[in-house]
């Protein structure tokens, strides 16, 4: 039967699937790169950064973003292994938020970054999406959260600190918009409010703040986006991908107290 045999009649063939499916998921896409992307060699006493000010609290939403994503990649998962939907639920939250958590830990013993609250609460807003649509589910209406992203100028100004190449959609924020979709179940489109924002360089607790200022501004985007699961609804982890990210489609901006229309707003 093999040690894998023995802990899957220990704990039943769901279980076993699921948690062993989990660690694989922690494992590459967080463990891993952890280990590899920091210098443990450089660590210190652990310690708390208020960054709740900085870059338009963009990297806020993709906390929020992410978390709200992954609670539900894990319950799918869950669902797929034969656990019931509330159970599926629970796993997926409280799982998503403790693999986001570990990032804080880690960076807690970093004089770099620091442990930040706004970002574990920003992950805590993602579970409470995640929650809220669920509780939708058996009414007409649903809720999403979605990402895109356009290169932009910035990027060739600070490459250091915002990424050069593909690292720019993980870095670039100036290029990021995050967006907050309704849809009605019998709609085949539904409602996208995105937040973005522009020059963002950083230069936090070094350059004069009323500089940083005048030079960073939000955006507020109106648009429409694909109710997918009108379409289809199955292979899960399909849908998944698409419920993630905004498809392109004309939107208006609202940017620095002007109103203009984007044909096609990526």
């Amino acid at each position: 039967m093999g040690w894998l045999g023995v802990v899957g009649w220990m704990v039943g063939d769901t279980a076993m699937r699921f948690w062993v499916g989990a660690g694989v998921l922690y494992g590459g896409a967080y463990a891993l790169p952890m280990a590899a992307w920091y210098d443990w060699s450089a660590a210190r006493g652990w310690r708390l950064f208020n960054d709740g000010l900085e870059w338009k609290q963009m990297d806020k939403l993709g906390h929020a973003w992410t978390t709200y994503h992954l609670a539900y990649l894990l319950r799918d998962w869950g669902l797929e292994c034969g656990y019931e939907a509330g159970r599926a639920r629970v796993r997926g939250a409280l799982l998503a938020w403790a693999y986001q958590a570990t990032i804080e830990v880690a960076d807690g013993f970093f004089p770099k970054w620091g442990a930040s609250f706004w970002d574990l609460a920003a992950n805590t807003a993602g579970i409470g999406l995640f929650w809220l649509s669920e509780a939708l589910s058996n009414t007409p209406w649903q809720v999403g959260m979605r990402f895109s992203f356009h290169p932009t100028p910035y990027a060739r100004q600070r490459p250091d600190l915002l990424g050069a190449g593909a690292a720019q959609l993980l870095k670039d924020y100036n290029g990021q918009t995050y967006w907050l979709c309704v849809f009605h179940r019998r709609l085949p489109v539904g409602l996208a409010i995105g937040h973005a924002a522009e020059g963002l360089l950083g230069g936090y607790g070094h350059q004069d703040p009323a500089q940083i200022q005048a030079r960073e501004h939000r955006k507020w985007v109106l648009s429409l986006d694909p109710n997918w699961t009108f379409f289809f609804r199955r292979p899960w982890w399909t849908l998944r991908i698409f419920v993630a990210i905004k498809t392109p489609l004309p939107a208006l901006v609202y940017d620095r107290s002007q109103v203009r229309l984007v044909w096609l707003y990526f």
